[in-house]
């Protein structure tokens, strides 16, 4: 049975029940973002992420409390990981702000060139090699990002760059993860992006602190809550396929951002936006194939 580098099983049974997960994972992070949109327009962003560092970093310590003791919180890179923290709680917070103020499919739109960003940024920062294809892929997603954001054009919205400046934190977040699990078990990096997060914003959320109602609270807790599922199932999603299988599917995020976008505030993204858009989610996919074809060998 061959293994990916990520050490799940490339059996076709796997295979197929990691992708149906990866559905639920995707379905999550959508209804997420939505309730996300929704609490924004009530409550400040530091608080909505508090509420949710709070739900996040309590099972993540239990977690790791149970699994390795107090060893959990041996780090072999102590700064890395709280750099990690960090940038992690400012690209969400970024994207509150995005979400409270943009459409769910644009947001997403943009979203879409995370991958791309992460393998440019793969090269000076983990020394990567990446070949004239994915180079070319990376350029041609740019294009697609440009269009949606229309630089210099009457259509042109400055708080389009707001989710832009934000995948591009999740990029850098993403290529010191990978650094981190040179260094430490998974649940020590976990633990610490839970910890560091809870610490920050424990730090800025009281100064923006509105009294919530039972419904508010419920709702900001309900987003913690699904956000933990939702990374539990991708969990489990890579424990059973390959990545290099199941990333392109986080692109499912796009539809079901256009459908909860459609049915509960009745946005659908201009025609600019879905070619903008599918530009970046081809030149996405093509750099995961490239990848996969790089990695195997071939």
């Amino acid at each position: 049975m061959a293994m990916d580098r990520f050490g799940a099983s490339e059996d076709a049974d796997g295979t197929r029940a990691g992708v149906g997960i990866m559905f639920a994972v995707t379905f999550a992070f959508s209804v997420m973002d939505t309730l996300t949109k929704m609490a924004a327009q009530i409550y400040p962003a530091p608080q909505i992420l508090w509420v949710r560092y709070m739900v996040f970093a309590s099972v993540t310590l239990a977690h790791g409390l149970r699994k390795r003791g107090r060893r959990v919180f041996a780090s072999r890179a102590p700064l890395l990981q709280l750099a990690r923290g960090f940038l992690l709680a400012g690209e969400i917070l970024v994207f509150i702000v995005a979400l409270r103020h943009l459409p769910l499919a644009d947001v997403q739109a943009i979203a879409a060139a995370g991958p791309l960003i992460t393998t440019a940024l793969s090269v000076p920062l983990l020394r990567e090699q990446v070949g004239i294809r994915r180079w070319s892929a990376i350029g041609v997603g740019a294009i697609g990002v440009l269009i949606i954001i229309r630089p210099g054009f009457a259509a042109f919205d400055a708080m389009l760059l707001v989710p832009l400046f934000g995948i591009a934190l999740f990029a850098v977040y993403q290529v010191l993860t990978r650094k981190a699990a040179h260094y430490d078990d998974a649940s020590t990096t976990v633990l610490y992006t839970g910890i560091t997060g809870l610490v920050a914003m424990t730090c800025v959320g009281p100064f923006f602190w509105i009294t919530p109602d039972w419904q508010g609270l419920a709702l900001m807790a309900g987003i913690g809550v699904i956000g933990l599922t939702g990374h539990g199932l991708l969990i489990k999603a890579l424990s059973l396929a390959p990545a290099s299988v199941l990333q392109p599917l986080n692109y499912l995020m796009l539809p079901w951002a256009v459908l909860w976008g459609y049915l509960i505030y009745d946005d659908l993204p201009d025609l600019a936006t879905i070619i903008g858009a599918t530009i970046v989610v081809a030149s996405g996919i093509y750099t995961f194939h490239r990848e996969r074809v790089v990695r195997g060998g071939n």
